[in-house]
């Protein structure tokens, strides 16, 4: 022991040491470096823990769409009014998309549903529409009274309804009188076809020469009163 002891230190020389001593600072310091600094894509999912990386571990918008997956976020991950209508692209939101029910008539703006969008079967009938505009002649397909008149005041049956020959009277020439059997609210004379010259007719539901309540038929041939046969139809 003491030989060897001997002839280890016949071999020591400073410079030994400092090589040495250097040495083992170069292994040293080198194992700290290892330890801190990382190689590229060393760390991978594997290295890491579950739950390691949480939200504060996150830089702000560290993580953009395209490092998102498809599916990746849920509806129970999104907050209470994060997504808003600048957010939603044009078209995103389908009919299949929306629940039933979930768009009530306020959430539809004035005017944005048309009649093209709106099935004529699901409406219902307008309240008193079967006696609106009465006053001339289109209040009703089916008239309440009609009559095919000759122009001696005789009343066809087969043409007529509600109106018999009782019921109308030859006043001066061209100028009947019907009793309507009901309170018209409106009607329509129409001249039946001469062969020659120019007919017009008029009714007159009101005042008139007339005994009330009768209707008043005027028929003209240009400027003048002449008989002649016309149709005459009357609206409750």
């Amino acid at each position: 022991m003491k030989k060897t002891m001997k002839t280890l230190r016949s071999h020591l020389s400073y410079a030994n040491v400092a090589s040495t001593l250097a040495l083992l600072l170069a292994l040293g310091m080198g194992s700290a470096y290892a330890a801190n600094q990382l190689a590229p894509k060393s760390v991978g999912e594997r290295q890491l823990r579950p739950g390691a990386v949480t939200a504060d571990k996150l830089r702000k918008h560290a993580v953009t769409a395209p490092k998102l997956k498809a599916g990746a976020v849920k509806q129970g991950k999104i907050a209470n009014g994060a997504v808003s209508g600048p957010k939603i692209a044009n078209g995103a939101v389908s009919a299949e998309k929306l629940p039933n029910g979930v768009i009530t008539s306020e959430k539809i703006a004035d005017g944005s549903v048309t009649g093209a969008k709106v099935e004529e079967a699901s409406l219902s009938r307008v309240p008193s529409a079967a006696s609106a505009d009465f006053a001339t002649s289109a209040g009703s397909a089916n008239p309440e009274a009609f009559a095919r008149v000759s122009e001696e005041g005789a009343v066809f049956p087969g043409d007529s309804k509600g109106i018999t020959s009782a019921q109308v009277t030859l006043g001066a020439p061209g100028v009947y009188c019907i009793a309507v059997p009901f309170a018209a609210k409106g009607g329509q004379v129409t001249p039946e076809f001469l062969a020659a010259g120019d007919v017009s007719a008029f009714l007159d539901l009101g005042a008139n020469s007339c005994p009330v309540p009768r209707a008043e038929v005027r028929l003209y041939g240009g400027a003048t009163l002449q008989k002649g046969p016309f149709y005459v139809v009357f609206y409750r």
